[in-house]
């Protein structure tokens, strides 16, 4: 990643957060291939025992999603102090935390878009069924296009879950004590939408999305305005703080 010094004033909060995502991509390299390495190899193993009927690649999906949080909330924990000793302002370590989510959650959504595609025809050709637990059922994902349109809102999602952790991450850092607390509100809030939007739990504790029981009449299109909605206001709640966090000096 170029040195602040090498950048235009002008351009360098975009170039950082260019650079915070390919960085990141090139760090978790090897964690995305193992992913991928494994969610094709154990329903492989596992259909020695038993029929195949639900999806491995959703189960992966979704715990990259909580991945997403922590990238976000542990790189802006970590930025802070660090990029603003370099010479970046607030305001320019904020646009580019956005640059940075924006493309990362492009980036792994466009990822397990063609990782769900790839299963299908991978669970095709060896006869399995590609299927969601939907409670006491195993529901089907359907055609390639109803699986592409099941796939279409990852990019969508793995943003709002970015957004949630550099909230709790960058509040942690302003808050010491008591900003991981944020979590408590949005963790219910940002889990249930999902499980509202797929009409099953996605991998976590079940009780943090508690309130996705309320949605089951909802039209999808609502869900998605919702999650627009809701990551809209975590981008400003980030902006907002980040801007006007405080920096510590350290202790001799």
């Amino acid at each position: 990643m170029p040195a602040l010094a090498n950048l235009g004033l002008s351009t360098r909060r975009y170039a950082l957060g260019l650079g915070f995502a390919l960085e990141g991509l090139k760090y978790f390299k090897y964690w995305v291939a193992a992913a991928l390495v494994l969610s094709f190899a154990v329903p492989l193993i596992v259909s020695q025992y038993t029929d195949i009927t639900l999806s491995a690649w959703f189960y992966t999906a979704n715990a990259g999603k909580w991945f997403t949080a922590f990238v976000g909330g542990g790189f802006v924990y970590t930025l802070v102090p660090t990029m603003v000793a370099a010479g970046l302002t607030r305001r320019e370590l904020a646009v580019s935390m956005g640059v940075f989510g924006l493309l990362w959650s492009l980036l792994l959504g466009a990822i397990a878009f063609a990782g769900i595609l790839g299963e299908r025809a991978y669970y095709g050709a060896l006869g399995w069924s590609q299927g969601l637990d939907a409670g006491d059922v195993i529901a089907p994902i359907g055609t390639l296009g109803d699986t592409a349109a099941f796939a279409a809102h990852y990019p969508l999602l793995y943003l709002v879950y970015f957004l949630a952790g550099t909230v709790i991450g960058i509040a942690s850092y302003r808050w010491e004590a008591s900003g991981w607390l944020l979590l408590v509100p949005i963790i219910p809030v940002v889990f249930s939408l999902d499980n509202g939007l797929y009409r099953t739990e996605p991998v976590g504790p079940g009780w943090a999305g508690f309130l996705g029981l309320f949605m089951d009449d909802w039209a999808r299109w609502f869900i998605v305005a919702a999650i627009v909605v809701v990551a809209a206001g975590l981008a400003a709640a980030a902006y907002r703080i980040l801007i006007d966090v405080p920096l510590r000096s350290k202790q001799a």
